[in-house]
């Protein structure tokens, strides 16, 4: 038994990771690491975690030392503790489990301790974060997501494709994330020239109201495969990373209304932190992709599947529509 820390970031290149910790639970791992935070002033997330200036540890180490903390002995003192002295927008405690959420004042991020017996009991919520990269074989089909989504319409053949969009748009990334999207009646092969057809304003049923007021990662795909016409899927990706996502957000009222060429946007470019090109990996198979975009800042992640690979991997698949909602639906 063991107890493993998962870390939701969008500064790590896959925006996730998990660590092994030799602990059977979150309490048992906290109290064995106690000792430490009481007399080491130099103690560091990386040396305890293997995550590199996690969020609020130095002042929570801080504060267990300079204050003589005592170390907690229930799940409920642990919580107190955690909400009192680390800087958290959100603490969740119970057994075996260990939820902070927290910002940095630029983006959100989420981290957890969880058992194993929880990890295993909550597959459909942490499988993505032990699997990098994703598997490529596909299955049947038929695959049943559980839950209903936002929909872009019915392409009029078999097969759905699934598109999870981890873009971080402004601070709320994660309690602002709209949710996966699927597209009815077609395979991925089939994405690009479905994109190639789609108005210039993708119409979507389900999707949160509260969500309207940015650039929908759609539109600004199907711009670039209206004006691509020999690309495949993979490039039209590449080509869409030439454009900063902050540049394209600036633009989205004209993107959404089909009123804005590609040559267009593409004028002016510049990117966060004084980079001159982005750093961009597209990386999967024929049904399956992910891709990653590095602005100067952020990493943005998407997952594109259809259901001929999410039969293969069910519950991979639905771990990572779950990434792509807010916490307190996945959670």
């Amino acid at each position: 038994m063991a107890t493993n820390f998962i870390l939701r970031s969008p500064y790590l290149p896959a925006n996730r990771s998990i660590y092994r910790l030799d602990a059977p639970s979150p309490l048992d791992w906290f109290r064995s690491v106690w000792p430490r935070l009481r007399q080491d002033a130099d103690i560091t997330s990386k040396t305890l975690l293997e995550a590199e200036n996690l969020y609020g540890f130095c002042s929570f180490a801080d504060h267990v030392r300079e204050q003589h903390l005592a170390a907690p002995t229930t799940s409920t003192e642990l919580q107190t503790l955690l909400s009192e002295n680390w800087y958290t927008n959100n603490v969740e405690c119970r057994d075996g489990y260990v939820l902070v959420e927290t910002d940095d004042d630029e983006v959100e991020l989420a981290f957890w301790w969880v058992s194993d017996d929880v990890l295993f009991a909550k597959q459909e919520h942490f499988a993505c974060y032990a699997t990098d990269p994703l598997p490529t074989e596909i299955g049947s089909g038929g695959f049943d997501p559980g839950f209903d989504m936002a929909r872009a319409g019915h392409a009029g053949g078999v097969g759905t494709v699934f598109c999870v969009f981890v873009t971080v748009w402004d601070g709320g990334n994660l309690d602002g994330l709209p949710g996966p999207i699927e597209v009815r009646g077609l395979r991925l092969p089939g994405f690009a020239d479905w994109l190639r057809a789609a108005p210039g304003n993708t119409t979507l049923t389900g999707l949160s109201s509260s969500h309207s007021g940015h650039l929908l990662e759609l539109d600004w795909l199907a711009l670039v495969a209206r004006h691509n016409a020999v690309l495949d899927l993979p490039a039209l990706l590449r080509r869409l990373a030439e454009v900063s996502p902050n540049r394209a957000s600036d633009r989205w009222k004209e993107i959404r209304g089909g009123t804005l060429s590609e040559d267009e946007l593409r004028k002016g470019v510049r990117w966060l932190g004084g980079a001159s090109a982005p750093e961009v990996s597209v990386q999967g198979g024929a049904n399956s992709l992910e891709f990653r975009l590095y602005d100067g800042f952020n990493w943005h992640v998407w997952f594109l599947f259809d259901d001929l690979w999410a039969s293969a991997h069910p519950v991979l698949a639905r771990s990572l529509m779950r990434f792509g909602m807010p916490i307190d639906v996945r959670d």
